[in-house]
């Protein structure tokens, strides 16, 4: 399947599933919801309203809420049982996450914490009930890997390690394309708990971003971000405790 109609009155769903197929490889081809599906049409989307009103079998309703499930679905068809998901996961303040099956991507995102992508992970996999599923978590910013091997072995995921040497391409690295590619690679199984122990490089980091995110009025001091590096609190907490000392200085 190489294309796929989006045939809706939501602009905002619209424009979620173009970006979404987009990422699956798949060609979006906007149609209007006031003409008929085109017979070489494969699938299409819409919300579930809309396609119950055509009763139309290529048609798969979707809300934005749950529209990777739903693209999943007509990819796979939706008599077909999932044998087994791989997801990939590329660590940093905002991990990249993609997941495939049969070496097909089936989605991928970028999330905003490590918190966030493990509950998005739970989420797709209670929708698509594999048999089985992998996560692979490149081995870069290794306080935030260590961080989601962690997670993802106290909610009894499988996990693997990989080297996440070239999966980064070019200058506008793409966090998700990343996770894609990680997903793809061999990685060595984890089944322990990982003692978190940031760098000087990830703890200044963390400093560089507490002065970004209060406009250049205070970087935070060393404990706070290592707080902040092992998951204690994230960024904004910490810069807002930081301030309520009544030390909005340079630390330096």
């Amino acid at each position: 399947m190489d294309i796929a109609g989006v045939r809706t009155q939501d602009y905002q769903l619209a424009y979620r599933l173009i970006q979404a197929l987009r990422s699956t490889g798949i060609r979006p081809i906007q149609l209007s919801p006031d003409d008929p599906v085109p017979a070489s049409m494969p699938i299409w989307f819409g919300t579930p309203s809309e396609v119950e009103s055509v009763r139309d079998p290529r048609g798969f309703g979707c809300t934005i809420e749950n529209l990777d499930a739903a693209i999943t679905a007509a990819i796979l068809g939706t008599s077909e049982s999932i044998n087994h998901i791989i997801f990939g996961v590329d660590p940093g303040p905002r991990p990249g996450l993609a997941w495939i099956s049969r070496s097909r991507l089936l989605g991928s995102m970028q999330l905003e914490s490590v918190d966030e992508t493990v509950n998005m992970i739970d989420s797709i996999l209670a929708d698509l009930r594999p048999i089985g599923h992998t996560i692979k978590i490149g081995d870069g910013s290794k306080t935030i890997s260590c961080r989601l091997v962690n997670v993802c072995l106290a909610r009894g995921h499988s996990v693997e390690v990989v080297d996440e040497r070239r999966t980064s391409m070019g200058s506008r690295h793409s966090h998700a394309a990343s996770a894609a590619r990680i997903a793809q690679k061999k990685g060595k199984q984890v089944v322990n708990k990982i003692q978190l122990d940031p760098s000087k490089g990830e703890i200044k980091e963390i400093q560089r971003r507490s002065r970004s995110t209060s406009g250049g009025r205070v970087t935070i001091p060393k404990s706070l971000a290592k707080a902040v590096a092992v998951g204690r609190m994230d960024i904004d907490e910490a810069v807002q405790r930081h301030g309520n000392l009544g030390e909005f200085k340079h630390v330096g």
